[in-house]
């Protein structure tokens, strides 16, 4: 859950532009001494000039930063501050870094699973080379636990990347639906592979395991079908609520 990036910022600020405008100017009815409680305003200065809001700004830092001009003074905005005091999001970034720190160790034991299974997968495969594996499919064995290492890991990259190392704007849908695809795409893969897996050993003889190998790729097939209907549906209904949000332009003067 990092800070939104710049292009979300401003796809923010145009989303909220009357809003944020109308706070703004209303900013400037206020000394000096109360502008100095809102963590969004950076600084004030004397500047004679009519009331304008300039358009936002990067920073040397990587930040915007947004310019309030009118009675006689130059106010200098954080946008990312000012947004998130507007959306009423101050109090869940004061607990972002637990939740960060959460998630980083989930995915350190995730990792830690991924090396065991990696391991046991190597070991399988050495002991196949060596001849000491008395186990015919044990070639299966290692590409099990190879195939659940690559399951895993790519479960906690996930989770690393969608919610410590990338902003996921919780108030989109999109979003959320981002990281479900991708939730559900790595648990396919692994189950796919698990039932084309059981499907080869019932064809070199262990003849049981026909049956749980067609169960198995069903729900890959029912998985499969379920995360394309959720991204069709929801897909749709996103661009339903933003059309429905949009605001008519105002008439010209």
């Amino acid at each position: 859950m990092a800070n939104m990036s710049p292009i979300d910022l401003i796809r923010r600020y145009q989303e909220y532009e009357p809003e944020l405008h109308l706070l703004m100017l209303g900013l400037l009815q206020h000394p000096d001494k109360a502008l100095a409680r809102y963590p969004f305003v950076l600084t004030t200065a004397r500047q004679e000039g009519p009331v304008t809001i300039l358009a936002p700004y990067p920073t040397a830092q990587g930040e915007l930063y947004l310019q309030l001009q009118g009675e006689g003074r130059l106010i200098t905005l954080d946008l990312q501050g000012l947004i998130a005091w507007l959306m009423g999001d101050k109090q869940r970034r004061r607990l972002t870094p637990w939740f960060k720190l959460v998630y980083v160790l989930l995915s350190v034991a995730l990792f830690l699973i991924v090396a065991s299974l990696i391991w046991h997968g190597l070991h399988e495969l050495y002991l196949l080379a060596c001849g000491e594996s008395r186990n015919r499919l044990g070639a299966f064995s290692a590409i099990i636990f190879l195939t659940l290492a690559l399951a895993v890991f790519d479960l906690g990259k996930t989770i690393l990347e969608e919610e410590v190392l990338l902003h996921k704007d919780i108030f989109r849908h999109s979003a959320i639906r981002r990281t479900i695809t991708r939730f559900i795409a790595a648990i396919l893969i692994a189950v796919s592979i698990e039932g084309l897996l059981l499907l080869f050993k019932g064809s070199l003889g262990q003849t049981e395991l026909l049956w749980p190998a067609v169960g198995v790729m069903a729900c890959a097939v029912g998985l499969l079908v379920g995360l394309g209907l959720y991204v069709f549906l929801g897909a749709r209904a996103e661009a339903a609520l933003v059309q429905a949000s949009q605001r008519p332009a105002p008439p010209d003067k």
